[in-house]
């Protein structure tokens, strides 16, 4: 192998998994997501999300000072709500969870279960 080969072999290494990583980056927090690179100025945001289900939404969007709810899923889009200005917040109470031990009482194993598992959810072998 002569030095011209083995010196763009070693260009190949050394600079394929920085462009790579460059082209990933871009891609990812590329130029078209940064506010500064439309002038700073946006004209539509997301103000909250709260998923439905795995894949359905419910979103508040502000559009030129004004605030629209959508729901969405994989078939589409539905403009639920369009409003002036911004609903109050909803003050989420945490919710009681339940301990360990509760929810150990009940687990109910089927008569003649697994011995396995009752040992492992159950102090020496016995429900309690």
């Amino acid at each position: 192998m002569n030095s011209e080969m083995l010196w763009a072999l070693i260009k190949i290494i050394v600079f394929l998994p920085l462009v790579t990583a460059l082209a990933y980056f871009l891609m990812k927090y590329g130029l078209a997501r940064h506010p500064l690179a439309i002038g700073g100025r946006r004209r539509m945001r997301l103000v909250e999300q709260v998923p439905l289900s795995q894949k359905a939404y419910v979103s508040l969007v502000e559009v030129g000072g004004r605030y629209i709810i959508l729901a969405h899923s994989e078939n589409g889009f539905q403009v639920i709500r369009e409003m002036d200005e911004l609903p109050d917040p909803i003050l989420l109470q945490e919710a009681e969870t339940p301990s360990f031990k509760a929810v150990l009482k009940n687990f109910k194993l089927p008569s003649g279960g697994n011995p396995l598992l009752s040992k492992l959810f159950f102090r020496k072998g016995k429900e309690r």
